[in-house]
């Protein structure tokens, strides 16, 4: 194309405006006086069109040398022909869980992706799968990804490395966020010392994300970065500053949140709690998160949960030689009860307590709807169960299917329950979901779950899962879930029948 062609002249000036086409030469001419008759612009949009796929489909390929550099020999056995068939359905539909799940038994079985479908996995968006993906490219893949640029490694490179530091300097938004979440893991310092260099020039958006990062390796030597964020002009920026720094121990926010807490919250035996907020704070409290609330919160309760956020429960049950349960029971007899437990329970971050859990749980599972809506209880709860080690928010879930407790509802606990589920909850999930016989809340919380229970299902469960079942007519709405969900574990059962470790 030369430095403006009649086409580019077409589109720029406009097709009232611009010279007639007919002499158009080329493929775009063609194709302009065969739609002779049509409106201009969709001719012009049309040559276009036609103009960009041919000079695609001209391209002349690259020529290897059959001398040159060759794919070095495969060490690890290519996986069996039903898996093979199992990658090449996930791979089309890009389901990425289960891909990334059929990646981690193949590497547990040492095999690897037959090498036709290795251009597919390179052309994979998600990079978590491309990463569980790279250990079962064989010797092949690495070499394949060398001819194309588009396709390398899915993992951050090393701290140290010369490639780890253009990234940063040269990479997108999530290339840099990978680049130093890896540095974080082996060089805590280097990474600190790259985002201290770029600070002033980053994004608000992009300091927030970027200095999040700062929790893996936490460490007293990024207070001073820390402080820089608690001062941000981003209101973003300083929350994530405040957590980091509460997770600090030791650091000067965090003792400043402490003696102010203290001086709030007065104990007196037996089990009273006394609430004393200031009328106002000074600027460097204000600058701590104790400012003006957001709209439709009160005053008192922001000041609270801004200050028992950033407190470990430890220090609450020490101080005061209480436990939680009384700690709950004496904040129930205050004007205050509800923002106490939310500022407990977001204080779950610095230290999860399955004591504090429990207590919180039970606690708001008392209130009246007056003293607490049902959606907040329902969204505190949640927050508590996402602080929870996995087995816990389990055996909590179960109890919740069992009708055993109330918070949070099913359809909220199900999917805070990471995959693999236990084998007790898959069996009692699936029983329940046959015993179903007409719609209900239950219903659509046990159905609404087929998706996420498709792929967290346990080996255990497959068999038992892929049993022919059909919904009740009252309940056929969900047949298709029903059925993409059998497809799916039947996809799963094959990588567990033919991947053994």
């Amino acid at each position: 194309m030369n430095e403006l062609d009649t086409l580019t002249r077409l589109a720029t000036l406009g097709t009232a405006r611009s010279p007639a086409p007919d002499a158009l030469p080329g493929l775009e001419g063609l194709v302009l006086r065969a739609l002779e008759g049509l409106p201009a612009e969709k001719r012009l949009l049309l040559a276009a069109g036609a103009r960009a796929v041919g000079r695609a489909a001209g391209r002349t390929l690259p020529v290897l040398d059959a001398s040159g550099d060759v794919a070095p020999p495969d060490t690890l056995e290519v996986c069996p022909p039903r898996v093979s068939a199992v990658l090449t359905e996930l791979l089309v539909s890009n389901d990425g869980d289960v891909l990334r799940e059929a990646f981690e038994r193949m590497t547990r079985a040492r095999r690897r992706v037959p090498p036709e479908l290795l251009p597919r996995v390179f052309g994979l968006k998600d990079r978590a799968v491309r990463a569980a993906a790279e250990p079962v490219l064989g010797e092949r893949g690495p070499w394949l990804a060398r001819q194309n640029p588009e396709w390398g490694p899915a993992t951050a490179p090393d701290a140290g490395t010369a490639e780890a530091e253009r990234v940063w300097a040269e990479g997108g938004p999530e290339e840099r966020r990978a680049a130093l979440t890896q540095a974080r893991s082996s060089d805590p310092a280097r990474a600190r010392t790259w985002l201290q260099t770029t600070w002033a020039q980053e994004k608000a958006e992009h300091r927030a994300r970027f200095l999040a990062c700062l929790d893996v390796g936490l460490s007293p030597e990024d207070e001073a970065l820390l402080e820089l964020g608690r001062k941000d002009r981003a209101a973003a920026v300083r929350e994530v500053a405040r957590y980091l720094l509460a997770r600090l121990p030791g650091s000067a926010f965090a003792r400043r949140m402490a003696e102010r807490a203290r001086a709030v919250l007065l104990w007196e035996q037996p089990g009273t709690l006394r609430v004393h907020l200031p009328d106002t704070w000074d600027a460097e409290a204000e600058r701590d998160g104790l400012d003006k609330p957001p709209a439709g919160v009160g005053q008192s309760e922001h000041w609270l949960i801004r200050l028992l956020e950033a407190v470990p429960l430890r220090d609450w049950e020490g101080w005061f030689e209480a436990t939680p349960e009384q700690l709950l029971a004496a904040a129930a007899r205050t004007d205050h009860g509800v923002a106490l437990s939310e500022g407990w329970a977001l204080a779950l971050r610095l230290g999860t307590s399955s004591p504090w859990a429990s207590a919180l749980l039970a606690f708001w599972s008392r209130c009246e709807s007056k003293v607490l809506d049902a959606e907040r209880a329902q969204m505190l709860a949640v927050s508590v169960l996402e602080q929870l080690p996995p087995d816990e928010r389990a055996a909590r879930t179960l109890r919740i299917l069992a009708r055993a407790e109330s918070l949070p509802s099913l359809d909220r606990a199900l999917p805070l329950v990471p995959a693999p589920w236990p084998a007790k909850l898959g069996y009692v999930w699936l029983q329940a979901i046959r015993e179903l016989y007409d719609p209900s809340t239950r219903a659509t919380a046990l159905l609404g779950a087929l998706r996420r229970a498709a792929i967290a299902l346990p080996p255990e469960c497959l068999a038992n899962a892929t049993d022919p079942y059909e919904l009740p007519p009252p309940l056929s709405r969900w047949s298709q879930e029903l059925h993409r969900f059998q497809q799916t574990v039947s996809l799963r059962r094959i990588l567990y029948e033919e991947l053994k470790p």
